[in-house]
C-alpha cells in the first residue's frame, strides 16, 4: 500500500482536484519552497484525442532553483480506479512498476501517445463487460464536462520514501447521453482547451506597475510589503473571423484565416458545456487559479484567481512580504484553468543591495 503522505496531486484541473480532494502534503506554508518539489505538471497540448502525441513537463524545483530531473520517472496510468476508491487514480498506479503502468522514461519532460482506449477507461464510453459480469458504468465528467487521462510521476527518493504526483490530460471523447441534436450543437460550439500562459508579473507600488523581466532580478527592500500582479490574455467572448483565433462556430470553410491552423486563446477561454440537469448545451467561461511559490518571504494568500463570473478580468494579485535579510529570492507562479490547462513561469527578486 502507498503511504498517503507520499502521494501528491499536480492540480491540472480545478474541478478534478476538488472532486478528489488531493493536494501536495507540504508542512507549514505550501507556498514556501524549502525542499525539492513538483509544483505542476503540464500536458501539451492541454486536450487531446485518443492516439494524439502529448508532451508532459514537470515544474520540479528546490530552494536553489531547478531540482535534479534525473530523479523523475513517468508512466501513463492505464487502469481505471474502482468507483468506491478515493484519490485521483487507482492505487495500483502509484507504484514504481506494475501492469497498470505504461512506462514513459525519466527527466523533466517526456512524450507519450494518448492510449486508443482512453475514452473507454476514463470517459463516457465504457468497455463491454466481461461475460457474466454487469455492465461497466461510464466515468463521471468533472464540473466542466471533461474527462482525463492520468499520468503518474514518481520522484525517486529511495523505496518507501518515493513520492508520487498525478497529472492529467483532458481527453476529447464527445458527449455521453446526449441526443443527436445536442451532440451536433456541442461539436459546432466546443473548442479544445489551450494551456494558459502568464503574460507578465508586475510589482505594484502606489498604484503603478513595474514589470519583472524574466531572468533579471527586480529590486525590493528588506521586509517590504508589496503587491504582485500577474496578467494573462483577455479572450474574446464572440467569434470574429480574422482575430487569429478559431472560435466557436468558425470552420476552415467560413474562416480559413483563423481555422486552417486552429489556435485557441491563452487566457480564460469561452467554451460550451452540456448541462446534465437542464439537458442543454450552454456557453461558459473558464475559471482561472494562480498558485504562488517562493523560496523566501511570505505570501498573504497561497492561491488567488478569477471565477467564471469574474473571468473578464485577466489578472490576479497577491500581497507578499520580502524577507528581512538581503539576498536573491526565487519566485514561481502556476496558472491553471478549470478545463485542465496549466502554465507556469519563474522570476527573481533581489532583496536589498
Amino acid at each position: 500500500m502507498v503511504n498517503a503522505r507520499h502521494v501528491g496531486f499536480a492540480l491540472i484541473a480545478l474541478a478534478f482536484a476538488a472532486a478528489n480532494g488531493c493536494k501536495p502534503d507540504v508542512a507549514g506554508r505550501p507556498s514556501l519552497v524549502d525542499s525539492e518539489r513538483v509544483l505542476a505538471v503540464r500536458s501539451e497540448p492541454a486536450e487531446a484525442k485518443p492516439g494524439d502525441a502529448v508532451q508532459y513537463t514537470a515544474l520540479y524545483v528546490g530552494p536553489d532553483g531547478n531540482a535534479k530531473a534525473s530523479d523523475l520517472d513517468w508512466s501513463l496510468c492505464v487502469g481505471r480506479k474502482p468507483l468506491a476508491a478515493s484519490g485521483p487514480v487507482t492505487e495500483d498506479c502509484l507504484r514504481a512498476t506494475g501492469k497498470l503502468l505504461g512506462p514513459l522514461g525519466g527527466g523533466a519532460s517526456v512524450k507519450a501517445a494518448v492510449p486508443d482506449d482512453t475514452c473507454r477507461l476514463f470517459g463516457p464510453t465504457p468497455p463491454a463487460p466481461e461475460e457474466g459480469q454487469p455492465a461497466v458504468r461510464p466515468a463521471d465528467p468533472d464540473t466542466t464536462g471533461g474527462y482525463y487521462q492520468p499520468v503518474r510521476l514518481r520522484i525517486a527518493r529511495g523505496g518507501a520514501d518515493d513520492e508520487y504526483i498525478v497529472g492529467v490530460t483532458r481527453i476529447t471523447c464527445g458527449l455521453g447521453g446526449a441526443t443527436t441534436e445536442q451532440a451536433d450543437a456541442y461539436a459546432v460550439g466546443y473548442r479544445t482547451n489551450e494551456n494558459p500562459v502568464l503574460d507578465s508579473l508586475a510589482l505594484v507600488r502606489n498604484g503603478k506597475e513595474t514589470n519583472v523581466v524574466p531572468g533579471t532580478a527586480a529590486k525590493v527592500a528588506p521586509s517590504e510589503h508589496l503587491t504582485l500582479r500577474v496578467h494573462w490574455a483577455a479572450c474574446p467572448t464572440k467569434s470574429t473571423c480574422g482575430d487569429g483565433l478559431c472560435g466557436a462556430g468558425e470552420t476552415i470553410v467560413t474562416c480559413a484565416d483563423d481555422c486552417t491552423m486552429p489556435v485557441g486563446c491563452s487566457g480564460s477561454e469561452p467554451y460550451v458545456y452540456f448541462d446534465p440537469v437542464a439537458r442543454a448545451v450552454r456557453p461558459r467561461r473558464e475559471s482561472m487559479r494562480v498558485s504562488w511559490f517562493a523560496n523566501d518571504g511570505r505570501f498573504e494568500q497561497e492561491r488567488t484567481g478569477r471565477g467564471e463570473k469574474d473571468a473578464e478580468n485577466a489578472f490576479s494579485e497577491n500581497r507578499w512580504t520580502a524577507p528581512s535579510k538581503p539576498g536573491e529570492v526565487l519566485l514561481w507562479v502556476v496558472l491553471r484553468d478549470d478545463r485542465g490547462g496549466v502554465g507556469f513561469a519563474s522570476y527573481k527578486l533581489q532583496v536589498g543591495i
